[in-house]
């Protein structure tokens, strides 16, 4: 976990876990997920569910995610997401 991961604010952790729980983990019924899983690899989300995600960042946090930021650096895990978005908010 990186630095930035580690930083990054609870709140907007929490934020994303409840929506990744929300809309996402239910089709997945006693799966934990920590900050660090990476969700595709463990089928949480595909592609149409990380285009969702991203949509919801932007209108949540108002912040523009550009085509080349969207990547599983930055949406592949709930604490590589809430870094992301911190860092957009700074």
């Amino acid at each position: 976990m990186s630095n930035v991961e580690q930083t990054a604010g609870t709140g907007t952790k929490a934020e994303i876990r409840a929506y990744v729980e929300e809309n996402f983990l239910y089709m997945h019924p006693g799966m934990e997920v920590s900050d660090t899983d990476n969700l595709m690899a463990l089928g949480v989300m595909d592609s149409l569910s990380f285009v969702e995600l991203v949509e919801e960042v932007q209108e949540r946090y108002g912040i523009s995610v550009q085509d080349v930021e969207i990547t599983e650096e930055n949406f592949g895990s709930i604490g590589a997401l809430a870094a992301y978005i911190e860092g957009k908010k700074a």
